[in-house]
């Protein structure tokens, strides 16, 4: 895949950041870059739990890329939600994280 077209819908498909390779998202690149790119874009569309970001994402660890990111200065928030995994397994305590607002100038994100 070489372009953000090429990403499919359900993969974060969305707003380059200076860390991503190339300013392109790659739903194929298990890079801790492009990982933490993909999980920045996910939780600017919407709050993503830990579950959503494994299956629909492809992020194997988001725990640790939302680390990652908060060490960048990202403000993310952390609620615990109960989720119905595909495979219909109820897990209770799942991580929940909310993107608060963000300064593009510290954060790094393009205009």
């Amino acid at each position: 895949m070489k372009n953000n077209q090429d990403i499919p819908k359900n993969k974060a498909a969305g707003l380059p950041t200076q860390t991503a390779q190339n300013n392109h998202l790659n739903a194929h690149d298990t890079s801790l870059i492009n990982q933490q790119a993909i999980v920045l874009s996910a939780l600017q569309k919407e709050a993503q739990h830990t579950a959503s970001l494994r299956n629909d994402y492809g992020v194997m660890h988001p725990a640790a890329r939302v680390q990652e990111l908060r060490e960048r200065g990202y403000r993310i928030d952390t609620v615990r939600v109960s989720v119905i995994t595909p495979d219909g397994v109820k897990h209770r305590s799942v991580a929940k994280y909310f993107l608060q607002a963000i300064n593009n100038a510290i954060a790094g994100v393009m205009p």
